[in-house]
Parts: C-alpha cells; structure tokens; sequence
C-alpha cells in the first residue's frame, strides 16, 4: 500500500493546479490581445485630459503619503470618518465625470459600460477573478516572505477585523459598502478608466497597464500588499482590455473585495480558522 498524501502535500497540489488554470485563462487572454488588440477606447483623450491624469496623480501621491507620514489609528476609526472618506473619493469622481462630460465624451460609451449585458459581466468577472485568485495570493505570500517583520495589515482590513471583534455592525455595514459598492466603482472608474487609457493614448497599452497597477496598488498604502494589489490590478487591466467594457473589472473587484471581507469576517469570529 502506498503512504497517505500529507496535508502539505495536497496544498501544493492544490496550489500548483490553481497556477495552472490562471497560466490558461490569462496566457490565452494575452495571446488573444496579442494577436487581435485590445478594446479599450484610447485616441478621444488629448493632452489636456493627460494634465488632469497627472495632476490627479500627484493628489493622490500626496495623500498616500500623508497617510504614512501620519497614520491613523484605524481600530478607533468611526463609521462616520469611513463614510466621510468614501464620500470624498467619490466628490472626485464626480468631477471627473462633470470634466470628461464638459469635454464631450459619452461616459456610458467611453467606457464600455452597455457594451456587455449584465449576466454576462458578473460570469465574466467571476471567471477572470478565480483565475486572478492563484496570483494574487502567490504574490501576496511572497511579499509576506520577503518583508517579514512590520507586515501590517490594510487599515481597512484592520478597522472591519476590530469591528468584527466586537460585534459593531455599523461599523462592519460602513467598511462592506465602502469596500464592496464605492471603492470598486470609483477606484475602477479613476484607475482603469481614466489614468489606464489616458496613459495608453500617450504611452502605449503595456506602460499604462504596469504604472497604473503599480499606482493602484500603492494608492492603497500597504506595504505587504502592494505586490498582490500589483497583480489584481494587472487582471483588472487585462479584463476591461478583453471586454471592452468597465463593468468587468468594476465587479470583478467588487467580488474580490466582499469575497475578502466575508472570509475575515468568519475569522475574526472564530466560525473560520486563518
């Protein structure tokens, strides 16, 4: 007879075939945009529209680093400086959108956001995000591996674990709409949207693509995971260039996010072991 498969043995099996299907679905996702282009609406933006990506740039540059200058206590963080904050980015995107209309684009259009009905989105996202999930986490466990010491959590994972921890569902409410409808709605719009395609219409598709990743990821100003945000974002980029339109990579991170947030939940209450 032969000897049990280990525990360990069946993670990396496991592991390895998840890396497998993730090789499939976005090697073939590159080879196909390769060979047939991508879909992402580029030559309408000019240079006025590239000082406003800059300028927007450098904001949200400053603000990633006042956040490390002078980070918050995110356990004492109230539900209403979340809401506050979530409300701001989306003051942003809200003039961004009043901008690019003044300009003459056709926001609905511009962005892909009829071009795949509904049902189609969400089985879309679903299947480029389990194939994103493998990635993310190797990366993410590399990060974790290489930093080591003063791998700190997201603030906003730490303020939804507290809040978990103690039973505060509004707290919990204001951290899963932020995280689940505002975040991948505005971020998308902002970052795949905006930066992405106005940095392809000067740049070309593979500069954007890295810098905005890598933008997207240090925007969120975690150390530990900014080489998993990397890739996610890497995904995100790939799949709006696939469809064409908007609405897949914003639920793709929709579902990355409330997926996330649902597995800490059943951890920080015990009904899942980490």
């Amino acid at each position: 007879m032969g000897q049990p498969v280990s525990p360990q043995g069946i993670l990396v099996f496991i592991s390895l075939l998840g890396l497998g299907i993730s090789a499939v679905i976005y090697g073939r996702m590159l080879l196909a945009l390769r060979r047939e282009g991508g879909l992402v609406r580029a030559g309408q933006f000019a240079l006025p529209d590239l000082v406003v990506a800059l300028g927007l740039g450098a904001l949200f540059g400053g603000l990633v680093a006042l956040s490390v200058a002078k980070p918050s206590d995110a356990v004492e963080m109230s539900a209403g400086r979340l809401v506050q904050s979530s409300l701001t980015l989306a003051a942003i995107l809200f003039a961004l959108g009043g901008y690019l209309s003044f300009r003459g684009f056709d926001l609905r259009e511009t962005f892909g956001l009829s071009r795949v009905a509904a049902p189609v989105v969400v089985a879309r996202a679903g299947v480029l995000l389990f194939g994103a999930f493998p990635l993310v986490a190797l990366a993410g466990f590399a990060a974790q591996h290489w930093i080591k010491d003063g791998a700190a959590e997201q603030e906003l994972v730490q303020i939804f674990r507290g809040a978990a921890e103690k039973g505060d569902s509004s707290m919990m409410f204001a951290v899963f709409f932020t995280g689940v409808v505002v975040a991948p709605v505005c971020e998308e719009m902002l970052f795949r949207g905006f930066f992405y395609a106005v940095g392809k219409r000067f740049a070309g598709p593979w500069i954007s693509g890295f810098v905005t990743a890598v933008t997207f990821a240090a925007f969120h100003g975690n150390l530990v995971s900014l080489a998993g945000l990397t890739v996610l974002a890497l995904a995100f980029t790939l799949a709006y260039e696939r469809t064409g339109s908007l609405a897949v990579p914003i639920t793709m991170h929709a579902l990355f996010n409330g997926t996330s947030l649902s597995i800490l939940y059943l951890q920080a209450t015990g009904q899942l072991v980490a």
